[in-house]
């Protein structure tokens, strides 16, 4: 089965798991969860996952898995100032822009070896970089990505 992680623990209460919009007429991102797992908060599931954009909004479904399907996925889900594709393959991701500042909400699904840059606002501070390992996303120092723009003595 495939086994989905997420860079934020997702509450399983609802249908809709998360969702953004940055503005009323801006594009609206949703997860949906059509599985039967229902009451936690979870960083990680066994699912099959889909992907909808459909007028303006996007959704990735979360569905029942499929037994000969052992990938496996992360799902990335980003409500502030988006991020970027460092390294690695990206399935499919969407965004929200608008709003004060650079406010871009985005989601994406990814596979392992996938590094990604988030942005901060207006690029204030410095990016943080996750990485999808075969144990979930893992938080990567920015010096050990921006190595090669180290100035050497």
């Amino acid at each position: 089965m495939a086994k989905v992680y997420f860079n934020k623990p997702l509450d399983f209460i609802n249908e809709v798991v998360w969702s953004a919009c940055n503005g009323a007429t801006r594009r609206e991102l949703k997860v949906i969860n059509k599985i039967k797992k229902a009451g936690e908060q979870i960083n990680c599931v066994n699912c099959q996952l889909g992907f909808l954009d459909r007028r303006n909004h996007s959704f990735i479904f979360m569905n029942e898995p499929k037994p000969e399907d052992n990938r496996i996925l992360g799902l990335f889900l980003n409500n502030s100032y988006s991020y970027d594709l460092v390294e690695g393959k990206e399935i499919y991701s969407n965004y929200s822009a608008g709003g004060y500042g650079n406010s871009c909400s985005s989601f994406g699904i990814y596979e392992v070896g996938t590094l990604l840059k988030v942005h901060t606002y207006k690029n204030r501070n410095a990016p943080s970089y996750y990485k999808l390992t075969a144990d979930g996303w893992k938080f990567v120092e920015n010096y050990e990505v921006e190595q090669s723009e180290i100035n050497e003595v």
